[in-house]
């Protein structure tokens, strides 16, 4: 997919309503692509909506934004509302070229100290929802011959922190999620990466032991996915990991 290419392809995008998943769209709309958002909240999903066309750039005025932005309110640890989701984006754009795999939870707590409830409840948004949202989108992705799934994780997917156990857990099982993605799609020419960032600077993580002004932005971990979804098709990057210089 080089930039050109990107013109009207479609993506859809899971936490597509703040922080990072909200850049993402933004970054999409902004090179021409047709985005479908979802997120559990109609009220904050209508908001991100408002936001995407009022920042439409790069030729993509307002007006020509309208048609190609769909809020879909779902979410995503249920097949039902994932399935739904996949079937609303194909009945308005016939397609779906690139999934953003984005929706995420935080959840603090020793391992001693966790309920099942809290373990499970992080894990079936953080990496069944993953999960469910590739297994609906490959069937289309596998007709056309090409895709793309792009999988937010964490450099706590990279590195066990005390104290976040479950996080961790949902964030390391995402990388593996990617790569067996990555394998199984390949013949289809369907790819697949992980990003790993450091600290975002987002709503979830306000109160994390670092200050703001050492995290990386939201817009960093858009420019990446846009950088991915441009490289030539036979170009696989697996994972990257993405850290602000100097924050130690």
């Amino acid at each position: 997919m080089k930039a050109p290419l990107l013109r009207d392809q479609v993506a859809l995008v899971t936490g597509g309503s703040s922080g990072i998943g909200l850049a993402i769209a933004q970054a999409l709309v902004n090179a021409g692509m047709r985005v479908v958002v979802v997120g559990r909240n109609r009220t904050r999903l209508r908001a991100a909506v408002g936001e995407l066309l009022a920042g439409a750039q790069g030729g993509s005025d307002e007006r020509g934004a309208t048609s190609r932005v769909l809020a879909v309110t779902a979410d995503v640890s249920k097949p039902g509302d994932v399935r739904r989701a996949v079937q609303q984006t194909l009945a308005r754009f016939g397609r779906i070229d690139v999934l953003v795999n984005n929706a995420g939870i935080s959840g603090r707590g020793r391992v001693e100290d966790l309920s099942e409830r809290d373990w499970d409840r992080v894990l079936s948004v953080n990496l069944r929802g993953a999960f469910l949202c590739a297994r609906a989108v490959l069937p289309s992705m596998k007709r056309q011959r090409r895709g793309y799934i792009v999988n937010i994780s964490s450099l706590a997917g990279k590195i066990g922190m005390a104290g976040s156990a479950a996080y961790c857990a949902s964030k390391f099982g995402l990388v593996g999620l990617s790569q067996s993605i990555g394998e199984e799609g390949a013949p289809w020419n369907i790819r697949a990466t992980a990003i790993c960032p450091a600290y975002v600077n987002t709503p979830m993580v306000r109160g994390a032991p670092v200050d703001p002004s050492r995290m990386i932005q939201p817009q960093d971990i858009a420019a990446t996915v846009r950088y991915l979804l441009e490289l030539t098709d036979y170009a696989v990057v697996k994972e990257v990991v993405v850290e602000r210089q100097g924050a130690e």
